[in-house]
């Protein structure tokens, strides 16, 4: 298994979202820290044009620090859109993200479900932004339109996720599916449901601890329901009473019974540690970097950063 850092890091580092400039100040920094695997995304469709205009010059500071991109994310929540003109156009931009991930090498392409289209008269169950930083709200409260309909929702997010998946196997990608508390795909079940219906060999989950934990999902468990059916896990702690990532054994996860479930599964592909707002947050990666590799070892499991 390989250790990886997640986008999170340049996001807390610069903003959301934030420029290609940042980008490239923020690589050597990653590879200061000790990790030579990442994942990168292109943070709406402004963001992932300018990333897609400096392709050239952000490959080569990838290079120049010894880092491969493993996993891009098109953050774009008109990908699920109820009105098929503005999904149509979104995909359109998966195209060009898609394009963007096979230029830097990624082995998957990353999709999120993002909140149902209600009124939420609180906070949105997931926010991202350049001033009010990273936040997940623990508890929302929403009025259901009159012609809401959950079918309609599940078919847009099904015929999205097909249409994401053709495109991926055009470059010999996988594409998955990140499940986040408060969002059209929450938990295992749901994942599990989507891939069915999606009905694609190279769509997959994106396994998260942190979200599932927060979900009050059995981690364990959970990835023996889900055992072959994600290429992608991110990894943080996790208190249930809210929705934060903590560093790996901060929280109520066992780790222990979590990487000797992924031995017996032969999972060797990557982890991202995924780690949220912190003022420690450079330490918060080094000492779970430290507690991953004294469990592994206990393991005998190999892992590399």
């Amino acid at each position: 298994m390989r250790i990886s850092i997640t986008y999170l890091y340049v996001i807390f580092q610069y903003g959301y979202p934030h420029t290609v400039r940042d980008v490239l100040r923020a690589l050597p920094k990653i590879r200061k820290l000790g990790f030579r695997y990442l994942e990168m995304e292109g943070l709406g469709s402004a963001h992932l044009r300018s990333m897609y205009a400096h392709r050239k010059p952000v490959a080569a500071a990838l290079a120049d620090c010894g880092l491969h991109v493993h996993n891009f994310c098109v953050v774009d929540p008109a990908l699920v859109s109820l009105d098929p003109a503005r999904r149509s156009q979104a995909l359109d931009r998966f195209r060009m993200g898609a394009e963007l991930g096979a230029f830097f090498g990624s082995e998957t392409l990353h999709l999120a479900s993002y909140a149902p289209p209600v009124r939420y008269i609180s906070a949105r169950p997931y926010q991202l932004g350049s001033k009010s930083g990273y936040k997940f709200a623990n508890q929302t409260r929403v009025r259901i339109p009159a012609d809401f309909a959950w079918q309609r929702v599940w078919d847009a997010l099904v015929s999205s996720c097909r249409e994401c998946a053709a495109i991926a196997a055009g470059y010999g990608k996988t594409v998955i599916m990140e499940p986040r508390v408060g969002e059209v795909i929450c938990s295992v079940d749901s994942l599990l449901r989507l891939i069915e219906h999606v009905g694609r060999p190279n769509f997959q989950a994106n396994f998260d601890t942190g979200h599932f934990s927060a979900q009050r999902e059995n981690v364990a468990l959970a990835l023996a329901k889900l055992a072959g059916k994600f290429a992608n896990i991110h990894i943080s702690d996790n208190d249930p009473v809210n929705t934060d990532h903590l560093p790996i054994g901060d929280g109520s996860i066992d780790w222990v019974e979590f990487f000797r479930v992924l031995k017996t599964q032969k999972y060797a592909g990557y982890l991202g540690l995924d780690l949220g707002m912190s003022k420690t947050l450079e330490r918060d990666y080094q000492k779970s970097l430290d507690r991953i590799r004294a469990i592994a070892s206990k393991l005998k499991l190999p892992v590399e950063v």
